[in-house]
């Protein structure tokens, strides 16, 4: 709403709840909302990926170790997302047999380790990884030692990667894109899934760590008695 010169905005802001007080049309208005945002959620395209049944083990398996055995995984991963995809557009980017398709390609994979770099924190990550992290994460922000310059594409590898693309459908609904785009990248995403599947045993984790009970009860915000202590060792 623009605001007139020398009006009150308490008397503006004043006028726009009266407007919303008006009981009946506005009520109306507000249900034929929720109705249209509730259609254009069920008619977006959906996205089924393809995920292979050794990886939903291994998801099955990550998800008890953290959650159950109260373990994380040992970081930085053995072979990174960055370098799981430098492998992948290797071996994928020769099958290409025009500049489109490998566009496509280099378009993907930039928008995967994006949605991986900012998804990490906020929806991957179990509870009981988080102070795994936020010490991780002090080291490459200062700058020094082995994760100097590094970033969670860096660090982190299948095991979060593949839970990305288990929440990924989830995601690409949020979207605007139209059912072609839909089903172009439904198409790439599940090609790179089955190609992880085929190399699971050389990037997925083979140990977890049991962390000091230090670890434990920061992890569940218990307080630390002894601040000055150091913490279990994570990389």
């Amino acid at each position: 709403m623009k605001r007139r010169r020398g009006s009150d905005p308490s008397s503006v802001r004043g006028s726009e709840e009266r407007q919303l007080s008006v009981p009946g049309r506005n009520n109306k208005r507000a249900r034929e909302n929720d109705i249209e945002k509730e259609d254009a959620f069920y008619t977006r395209p959906s996205v089924r990926i393809v995920m292979p049944d050794n990886l939903k083990s291994l998801l099955v398996d990550d998800w008890e170790n953290i959650t159950k055995n109260q373990q994380v995984v040992a970081l930085p991963a053995k072979c990174s997302v960055n370098q799981i995809f430098e492998d992948y557009e290797a071996e994928e980017k020769p099958k290409r047999t025009t500049g489109a398709d490998t566009d496509v390609l280099e378009e993907v994979i930039s928008g995967i380790k994006e949605y991986f770099d900012k998804a990490l924190d906020k929806i991957l990550l179990y509870r009981f990884e988080r102070e795994q992290y936020r010490t991780l994460r002090k080291e490459w922000e200062k700058g020094s030692g082995n994760l100097a310059d590094k970033s969670p594409l860096d660090i982190y590898g299948a095991e979060h990667l593949t839970r990305l693309f288990a929440t990924m459908p989830e995601l690409i609904a949020q979207t605007n894109m139209d059912m072609q785009s839909t089903n172009r990248l439904r198409e790439e995403l599940s090609k790179f899934t089955l190609w992880l599947s085929k190399n699971s045993n050389k990037y997925f984790a083979t140990r977890y760590m049991t962390m000091s009970n230090e670890y434990v009860d920061k992890a569940r915000g218990v307080p630390n008695p002894n601040p000055g202590t150091a913490t279990s060792h994570l990389v």
